[in-house]
């Protein structure tokens, strides 16, 4: 693979990579990051399942993957799952649906994911971003834990964010469902994030040893649709942020590179920026306690036994 740096594109992220045999999914495929993210994979030669709320959204978007990609991506390689992460019982369905495909899975992209302004509740009553950024991909990965042992050597790359830094987690886990304390949607996004890359390296503790390595990363500030719910004001500020923002093919090359870099085919536990390794400021994230804390509390809220407590 050629040198990267912050600034290569997703497919110079990924040069040399061969994923013929492989097969990908990655979550919220139908738009920003997840979209191309899934096309690069399917690039390199990959199966890829496009795990989306929206079918049509979805299909719309594997259709101009496959339009763009001049013959190099057939139509073959990207499938369409259905995956609602508000609902707890959806992403069961979905998990359900995936093994019932029997593929081993070697590449797990948890991209998807929500930043919202407002109070909002998923349908099993968690705060939103916990909920959806969190939980759901929880659950998911963790059903989908027999696809990724059926690989023989898997990874899971998880989408956290620096916005982690605004997070307002303790290391007794107070309140994380916001009940009691007045809501800040920048506050709320950052405990999701931080509770990303705690999970990740809890996954990987857990699993490492078993050949599933789970990194963790942050994109970068990118112009996508990940903001579309935000306030007026916030809007026009990232007008004219915007010739400061990554392009989305910028934006996804850390994921990219962290799922085909074969320098990370057997090393997790870590957290990446701008395609490098980078040092994790949150003291919280370095508590092995708090992460085993985090992972038996999420066990209890997605109904899901804790096998390795």
């Amino acid at each position: 693979m050629t040198q990267v740096s912050r600034r290569s594109n997703a497919e110079q992220a990924s040069d040399g990579a061969d994923l013929s045999g492989k097969n990908a999914l990655v979550t919220g495929a139908n738009t920003g990051l997840g979209q191309e993210t899934a096309r690069v994979l399917a690039l390199r030669g990959a199966h890829v399942t496009m795990a989306c709320r929206n079918r049509t959204k979805a299909l719309a978007a594997k259709q101009e993957i496959v339009d763009s990609a001049e013959g190099k991506i057939s139509e073959a390689q990207l499938d369409f799952l259905e995956l609602d992460l508000n609902s707890l019982a959806a992403v069961r369905k979905s998990a359900g649906e995936f093994k019932e495909r029997q593929r081993p899975l070697h590449l797990l992209i948890n991209n998807a994911g929500i930043m919202i302004p407002m109070e909002r509740r998923t349908d099993d009553g968690f705060e939103a971003h916990m909920g959806i950024n969190h939980l759901g991909h929880f659950l998911f990965t963790n059903l989908l834990l027999d696809s990724l042992l059926l690989a023989k050597g898997a990874r899971v790359v998880i989408v956290s964010s620096s916005a982690m830094g605004m997070a307002t987690l303790t290391p007794q886990l107070r309140d994380l469902n916001w009940a009691s304390r007045k809501f800040n949607g920048f506050r709320s996004y950052g405990d999701s994030k931080l509770m990303n890359l705690m999970f990740s390296n809890e996954f990987n503790k857990r699993y490492a040893g078993e050949g599933i390595v789970a990194n963790a990363l942050h994109p970068g500030v990118i112009a996508t649709e990940l903001a579309r719910d935000q306030s007026i004001p916030f809007m026009l500020l990232g007008i004219f942020m915007v010739p400061f923002m990554k392009t989305v093919s910028r934006g996804a090359a850390t994921s990219v590179y962290v799922a085909t870099s074969p320098d990370y085919e057997r090393r997790g536990g870590l957290f990446f920026s701008d395609c490098r390794e980078k040092k994790v400021l949150q003291k919280l994230a370095q508590d092995e306690d708090a992460c085993a804390a985090l992972w038996q509390r999420s066990c209890q809220m997605t109904g899901i036994a804790d096998n390795r407590s």
